[in-house]
């Protein structure tokens, strides 16, 4: 029976190993965080506000929200979901817009820069709309109902 062997370069080897062996000697790959904190109004309408974030959860130091709702509505209640603590999280609603508009402002701090961000505005009727740049910025989405 015939076999065919092929050698590889000696440094072509030192180079896979070391990649197997020694993977704590590089950094790890960061894959971005999430958070979604869920926000239900007095005029029953619950509010999403997404983010994506280009960094760990851990590197987050705080996420700024400022929410303006429709005059005369309120917030019921906060429910912070994702990775990042609710304890970084702080929401301030402005209670100056017309019926049916919803703006949002979410600033995402984080200890390192630059960090992509997208922030997402979304409503329980599964409209929404979204704004990205990066950590720091005020970042701006808006949603009128008809």
């Amino acid at each position: 029976m015939f076999r065919f062997v092929r050698r590889l370069p000696l440094p072509l080897v030192a180079v896979f190993i070391s990649i197997i062996v020694a993977p704590g000697a590089t950094h790890a790959h960061v894959t971005g965080c999430r958070t979604d904190p869920l926000v239900t109004l007095t005029n029953l309408t619950q509010i999403t506000l997404n983010e994506q974030i280009g960094d760990a959860s851990t590197d987050v130091t705080g996420i700024n929200y400022v929410l303006h709702v429709p005059k005369g509505v309120r917030v019921l209640t906060v429910i912070y979901y994702g990775a990042v603590p609710a304890r970084l999280q702080t929401l301030t609603t402005v209670s100056d817009e017309p019926p049916g508009v919803y703006d949002d402002y979410t600033t995402v701090y984080t200890a390192t820069s630059p960090v992509t961000v997208t922030a997402y505005l979304s409503t329980d009727v599964l409209f929404g709309t979204y704004a990205s740049g990066y950590n720091g910025q005020a970042l701006h989405s808006h949603m009128q109902f008809l």
